[in-house]
């Protein structure tokens, strides 16, 4: 296959008007220009671009609006994502502070001691030890919280016990404390505490750290590809699923490319023993109510998602 031939980057800065100018020649239907170029004023071009793709023609590379194309579609499209976006972000918080209680409960009363991280054998990865020592001491140093300076002006030991210190740590230093644990039957008690088997803790974790930072970081939601994403779940607790994909290439397995859906289900179902009063699964009926115009299928969600268990739960309490 012959390698493409790259060429120098030669597009120059436009005004706000000139944008909404180029949007028009590439046949966009802009009903209020002063509108939309205000909102290009706060929202840049690019940020949106994610939300108008959709509604290129065919090559999309050439950049030429299908012909029923508006510039309202687009917008409307990024409002919903930034409510949807919102909504799933403070979902997986929950999720981030009961994971980290879990960890500093169990670990702490399995050594007797809230210094128990820094027994190196509590960690199969010698240099992992010594990396988490290290940012636990840079976090102690840096951090400007109050309850870890009133920490240091009273007591001897430097870095604070798990249940102080390890409330500076990010969510992705709790993944790899979880991966890096010696006897993976540690994981036992934190994983039943969410419903879940020891042997999926891991990669369901991993798949809401990826999320969450794309939510951290305001990037597009609504119809991404997981590119970490979670096992299948096989024997659950509570409520739950059929499948959790709606493309026919994923019709006799669990475990193929996934969208956001399969993310939304297992927030709801780790939600259900965490905060069983939770509102995210209603608050998804309730973003997807507000903007009708959404096709779900791009989301992931199956033609029969609402006859789902799991989600005949959550309409229960509509």
């Amino acid at each position: 296959m012959a390698k493409s031939v790259k060429i120098n980057y030669e597009k120059t800065p436009k005004s706000f008007r000139d944008q909404v100018l180029l949007l028009k020649e590439r046949n966009l239907t802009i009903d209020n220009e002063e509108r939309a170029e205000r909102i290009l004023e706060y929202i840049s071009y690019n940020r949106l671009s994610n939300y108008w793709y959709p509604l290129l023609k065919e090559p999309k590379q050439l950049e030429i609006f299908k012909d029923d194309a508006k510039f309202n579609t687009a917008f409307r499209l990024y409002q919903f994502d930034s409510e949807f976006r919102a909504i799933t972000f403070q979902a997986i918080e929950q999720i981030e502070i009961a994971l980290r209680t879990q960890i500093i409960y169990h670990f702490s009363h399995k050594y007797n001691s809230g210094f128990w991280f820094q027994n190196h054998e509590a960690f199969k990865s010698y240099p992992f030890y010594l990396k988490l020592l290290n940012k636990l001491n840079t976090n102690t140093e840096e951090t400007k919280q109050e309850f870890i300076k009133k920490y240091k002006a009273k007591y001897v030991q430097h870095i604070p016990p798990s249940w102080k210190s390890f409330e500076l740590l990010t969510f992705n230093s709790l993944l790899s404390i979880l991966k890096n644990t010696e006897n993976f039957k540690d994981l036992i008690p934190i994983s039943k505490s969410i419903g879940l088997n020891h042997k999926l803790l891991i990669s369901w974790i991993e798949s809401f750290v990826y999320v969450r930072n794309i939510c951290a970081h305001h990037g597009r939601l609504w119809n991404i590809k997981l590119t970490i994403s979670p096992t299948w779940l096989r024997s659950p607790r509570q409520k739950w699923i059929d499948r959790w994909e709606n493309e026919e290439k994923n019709k006799d397995t669990h475990d193929k490319e996934l969208k956001i859906y399969a993310i939304i289900c297992c927030i709801i179902y780790c939600l259900k023993f965490i905060n069983p009063y939770s509102n995210y699964g209603k608050d998804i009926i309730w973003v997807l109510e507000k903007y009708k115009e959404i096709d779900t299928k791009h989301m992931g969600f199956p033609e029969n998602w609402k006859d789902q268990p799991l989600w005949l739960e959550v309409l229960k309490s509509v």
